[in-house]
C-alpha cells in the first residue's frame, strides 16, 4: 500500500535531550523562588524527592491509564507531596513556569531531521503524535516554530488535548481521520516499543523505531526486539526507507 501519511513523535525523536537537566534545575529555582515568597523554605533534597515522586505519579497514570495528566494535575502533586499549604495563583506560576522550561531552555532538533523532513514532505503529508508532560501541546508547538519546524506539520496530535495518550488508538486515529487516510497507508515513527511502535502496530500502521537520540538520559525499557517492521538510528536514512514502501 502506497504511504500517505507519516506520523511522528515528538520527545527523543524529532527533538532530543539536550538541556534536560538545565531544564530541571530552572523549574527547581521557579518553585524554590515561589515557595520563597510566601515565606517557606524547601531543601534541593526535598525537591528532588518530589520531582521522583511526581513522576512515578505520572509514569503510573502513563503507562496503565494511556493518558496524561495535566501539568496543573502534575505539579499539584508535586506541591502537596511537599506539603505546601493551598495556594492557587502560586500554583498556576509554577505550572507556566514548568511548562515554559523548554523554551528557556529548549532542547536541539535531531541530525539530520530538516534534510529529511524537507525530503518526506514533497510526497507526504506529516504529523506529530506526541505524549506530553509539564509543556503542553501549545508550548511544543511554539518550540517547533521557534525552531523553524512547526511548518513542515500537517497535523498534531497531542495528548493533553485528545485526552489520551500512546498507544491508545485516538492517538493515531486523530491524525488518520483529520488527513483522511487508512492506517495502512501510514507510518509511525517513535522511539518508544510500549507506546509508538505497539499503538502503530495495532492499528495495522507501518512503524520504525527510532534509535538515534545519543543524549537521551530517561531509560525507555526498551526490548531487544521490536514488533517495528525496521529499526533505524539517524533520520539520513528514514526518507529512503519510507519511499522504498511505495
Amino acid at each position: 500500500m502506497p504511504i500517505q501519511v507519516v506520523t511522528i513523535d515528538f520527545w527523543n525523536t524529532i527533538f532530543d535531550s539536550y538541556n534536560g537537566e538545565v531544564r530541571n534545575k530552572y523549574r527547581q529555582r521557579s518553585l524554590i523562588e515561589t515557595i520563597d515568597k510566601l515565606g517557606l523554605m524547601i531543601t534541593p533534597q526535598q525537591f528532588t524527592d518530589a520531582m521522583q515522586a511526581s513522576w512515578e505519579y505520572f509514569n503510573r497514570i502513563w503507562k496503565n491509564d494511556h493518558i496524561t495528566p495535566s501539568p496543573l494535575e502534575t505539579v499539584t502533586f508535586f506541591w502537596n507531596f511537599l506539603k505546601l499549604p493551598e495556594d492557587n495563583p502560586s500554583i498556576a506560576h509554577v505550572v507556566e513556569c514548568f511548562a515554559n522550561s523548554v523554551l528557556e531552555y529548549p532542547p536541539k532538533p535531531m541530525p539530520h531531521l530538516v534534510e529529511a523532513l524537507t525530503e518526506l514532505k514533497k510526497k507526504y503529508k506529516l504529523a506529530i503524535v506526541s505524549d506530553t508532560g509539564f509543556s503542553p501541546g501549545i508550548v511544543l508547538s511554539e518550540l517547533l516554530k521557534r525552531s523553524d519546524l512547526y511548518d513542515y506539520f500537517d497535523a498534531f496530535s497531542f495528548s493533553n488535548e485528545t485526552g489520551v495518550s500512546k498507544p491508545h488508538p485516538k492517538a493515531f486515529n486523530t491524525i488518520l481521520e483529520q488527513l483522511d487516510c487508512k492506517p495502512e497507508n501510514a507510518i509511525h515513527i517513535g522511539d518508544i516499543e510500549a507506546t509508538d511502535i505497539v499503538g502503530a502496530k495495532a492499528l495495522n500502521m507501518y512503524a520504525i523505531r527510532y534509535t538515534g537520540d545519543i543524549t537521551e538520559f530517561v531509560a525507555k525499557e526498551n526490548p531487544q526486539n521490536t514488533k517495528a517492521d525496521i529499526e533505524l538510528d539517524s533520520w539520513s536514512k528514514i526518507p529512503d526507507y519510507i519511499n522504498s514502501l511505495d
